[in-house]
């Protein structure tokens, strides 16, 4: 059985990097044992996974690739992720959680390159499973705040502050050393709206806003409408109406659910609301519907 020990949960640490705010949630150590597995799930929040001893694998968004000691991948908020232990060599696993936005603050005296910031937003904002190797010392460093939190001297507050901005950075180091910049996509590519829908296709079911997708990806909701009107004509909100409509209409046409359990299932708050929806794109109530297939078009209603 897995043994997890939090060490910063409510001390409310904020870093400033340049042109990044980051808050950080957690440290935490999970000792995995024998047999460890967590099964698909995602935060809301990003996740810096460190592997301080053992093997395992991890499935980021259904693509699996295996770390061991001394290596560390990144989770980002919304993205599905599941995780093995290896059972003969277990992992013990180091995971900083944190919030990361774009911040207007000054710059860092010790993290002055924007070209550099802007380099990793980019990794931040797409989905990238892979792994990289801990080069400059982060696990160290998260030893040595285990340390100030277990001992708990006078002034320990203080002294992790420091600490947690030179364990960010060391991460952030081996990542913009291990990519070059030709690796990751141009942000002004289409590589955005692929984002922007799989994020649509992953979460639909919850409900998520478009202020959650722009922690994701580091757009405002006003950028991310204007990249979506520019590629499918549609806002965020509208798109992910007409995905939730396209799957009740699978479920409907492919299931025995009741219209409230298909209601469920595809994020709406009630049947009644899902019918409401239907009416509005001149599609057949959904109690019909199983025995009205032949028209599967719809449209968006005049804005």
């Amino acid at each position: 059985m897995a043994n997890i020990i939090s060490y910063l949960t409510a001390k409310n640490f904020t870093i400033s990097l340049s042109g990044l705010q980051i808050k950080v949630l957690d440290a935490a150590v999970l000792d995995a044992g024998s047999h460890w597995e967590k099964e698909d799930h995602f935060h809301t929040y990003f996740e810096f996974h460190m592997i301080k001893s053992g093997k395992g694998i991890v499935s980021i968004e259904g693509q699996a690739l295996s770390f061991q000691e001394g290596d560390f991948y990144i989770t980002a908020p919304y993205v599905t992720h599941q995780q093995v232990s290896n059972p003969i060599n277990p992992m013990v696993e180091y995971c900083l959680q944190c919030e990361i936005s774009r911040s207007d603050l000054p710059d860092s005296a010790y993290f002055h390159s924007s070209e550099d910031t802007e380099f990793f937003i980019n990794v931040l904002s797409t989905t990238y499973p892979r792994t990289f190797r801990d080069n400059y010392g982060a696990m160290g460093l998260f030893d040595s705040i285990i340390q100030e939190t277990s001992h708990k001297l006078p002034g320990f507050s203080l002294q992790i502050q420091p600490l947690l901005f030179l364990l960010v950075v060391s991460l952030f180091r081996s990542v913009i050393t291990t990519l070059d910049h030709t690796q990751i996509p141009d942000p002004q590519s289409d590589v955005r709206m692929s984002r922007i829908m799989n994020f649509i296709e992953n979460n639909y079911h919850i409900s998520p806003t478009i202020d959650d997708l722009s922690k994701l990806i580091f757009l405002s909701p006003k950028q991310i409408n204007r990249i979506m009107k520019k590629h499918v004509g549609h806002t965020f909100n509208e798109q992910l109406l007409l995905y939730k409509v396209s799957k009740a209409k699978h479920l409907l046409n492919h299931s025995t659910l009741s219209t409230q359990a298909v209601a469920d299932a595809c994020g709406f708050s009630s049947h009644y609301y899902m019918y409401q929806v239907f009416k509005r794109l001149e599609l057949p109530p959904p109690a019909s519907f199983r025995t009205t297939r032949s028209n599967d078009l719809y449209k968006i209603p005049p804005m």
